[in-house]
């Protein structure tokens, strides 16, 4: 865009230096992201897969409606957490898909699962293994849904009578569902070691009854969302980012994008102009919309 505008092409030095000043200079607002999503009552977290140097390391997100933090990391679980280091002090609602790592003790964050995702996972065992009970689950996760957001648009909470029958129905439909999964609960060794492997409907439905609490947790408190959709939303770009520009060649690079895309990402979901707002960051004089 700058030699089509002006005639003169930068050279790559000169783009990878100012690419390190302003990472360098976005940097208090990076931490005014991360105090802001320290007090949010419910934050969206999620990870996915991105190659850096040739290897699949992955980008960790952590956003609201109003706020975005990325960062990456060679690990997907616990170690990550704790390296970028902002799990491990929260005490909030995490909502996330049920990476299990989040469910260690060690954090003092209570947990809300993504219903998109079970109702999808629902879907799968309906298809393929012919069960009913996950046909049902799937029904009362979709009217769970549609009371919530009916609820949502009146401005008051699910009635105490509602969250008790759709409570009741759940711990039903589990209960007939044993009599499915535990038909082909363990698969036949591949080889000749090891033990026998759970099926997929075996391992959701005791899921489902494990973390009962964390999947209907929306039902309860009006801040937890449905779904994990703002996280989904908010790392799409680091796919579009590797489609159309490649992946990433250097760890220097993928922080660069990381920061840079928390800030343009945050400065989206608060209605700020993006080129003025970048220009302002980097003379020091720029504010958040959300104080």
């Amino acid at each position: 865009m700058f030699a089509d505008l002006t005639g003169h092409r930068p050279s790559e030095a000169t783009l990878l230096s100012r690419l390190k000043q302003g990472y360098e200079q976005l940097a208090p607002y990076e931490q005014t992201i991360r105090d802001h999503l320290a007090t949010a009552a419910v934050i969206h977290a999620d990870e996915t897969g991105a190659r850096i140097e040739g290897a699949r390391q992955w980008l960790h997100n952590i956003s609201t409606p109003h706020w975005t933090f990325q960062a990456f990391h060679d690990k997907r679980g616990s170690q990550a957490f704790d390296d970028i280091g902002f799990l491990p002090d929260y005490n909030g609602i995490v909502m996330h898909d049920c990476n299990m790592p989040y469910f260690k003790e060690k954090y003092r964050f209570e947990h809300a699962l993504c219903g998109a995702h079970l109702i999808r996972e629902c879907q799968g065992i309906a298809e393929y293994d012919r069960h009913h009970w996950a046909s049902q689950m799937k029904a009362l996760l979709q009217m769970g849904l549609k009371l919530f957001q009916s609820a949502r648009r009146a401005n008051r909470p699910l009635a105490a009578n509602t969250i008790r029958y759709i409570e009741e129905r759940y711990d039903a439909i589990l209960r007939w569902g044993e009599l499915e999964w535990e038909q082909g609960r363990k698969r036949e060794k591949t080889g000749p070691r090891g033990r026998k492997s759970k099926s997929k409907a075996a391992n959701l439905g005791e899921r489902f009854r494990v973390y009962k609490e964390a999947i209907l947790r929306f039902l309860h408190d009006v801040r937890v969302p449905f779904d994990n959709n703002q996280a989904e939303r908010d790392i799409r770009m680091v796919k579009v980012k590797q489609k159309i520009s490649g992946t990433f060649r250097t760890w220097e690079g993928a922080a660069y994008f990381a920061r840079a895309r928390s800030f343009i990402s945050t400065l989206r979901k608060q209605d700020l102009p993006i080129l003025s707002s970048l220009m302002s960051a980097l003379q020091h004089q720029f504010h958040f919309a959300i104080q």
